[in-house]
């Protein structure tokens, strides 16, 4: 047997083992068609291992349609959304939750048009962000509402976690500061990273057999040079 192949297999078999990086959700390219498409109360990525779900619904909206998420013909500013993001149905609350098939130890997403300060006093929307682990929560809950950096009507607020240590869940829920009008999720360009160190994929079989033949390799090249 050639050493160089079995070498080259054994690096080949450890590489897939593990998790892709990073993966990157931006809603371009599920096929959606029209100005909004209902997606019921959740619904699965299987490319990137998420699943989102609201109690209120979801649907994957067209950017600047008559049924945007925003104001109807509106544009998030600027304008990186693409032509669909993901958002919640209207209600005096929202939620939106993002459930991982594996723990990550990074995330990030934008949303848009966390607004409401130019409106009748107590339209503030005021959004909450919540990371889990196997159901316990890690780290403090994040606040984030229309006057901090960012943020305002139809602008591009990123939101972004690390440093926490794993977690396999994001709970968002919004409300305005009264509660005194409807409010909803605009959420796109959402990006995981997988904690290849932490959470390792074990090694296939193969790859110890292969590995095991390297090393037997090694100790009969080594037999044949003693003799």
């Amino acid at each position: 047997m050639n050493l160089k192949l079995v070498t080259s297999a054994a690096l080949v078999a450890i590489a897939t083992a593990f998790p892709a990086a990073a993966a990157v959700l931006n809603f371009e390219t599920n096929g959606y068609t029209g100005d909004i498409e209902n997606l019921g109360n959740d619904e699965y990525f299987a490319g990137a291992g998420i699943t989102f779900s609201s109690t209120n619904g979801l649907s994957a909206v067209a950017t600047g349609s008559p049924t945007d998420g925003f104001v109807p013909n509106d544009l998030p500013n600027p304008n990186t959304f693409g032509n669909y993001f993901l958002t919640s149905d209207f209600g005096r609350t929202t939620e939106l939750n993002i459930k991982y098939d594996t723990a990550v130890s990074a995330a990030s997403f934008e949303m848009a048009d966390i607004d409401g300060l130019q409106d009748p006093p107590g339209n503030q929307e005021v959004f909450t962000y919540t990371l889990y682990l196997n159901n316990t929560q890690v780290g403090s809950t994040v606040t984030i509402q229309d006057g901090d950096p960012n943020t305002g009507d139809a602008k591009v607020t990123p939101v972004g976690f690390s440093g926490l240590g794993l977690f396999d869940e994001i709970r968002i829920s919004g409300t305005t500061s009264g509660g005194v009008r409807n409010i909803g999720i605009a959420f796109d360009n959402f990006n995981t990273t997988v904690n290849v160190t932490t959470n390792p994929v074990p090694l296939p079989a193969a790859a110890w057999m292969l590995l095991a033949g390297l090393g037997g390799l090694g100790i009969v090249g080594r037999r044949r040079k003693r003799s």
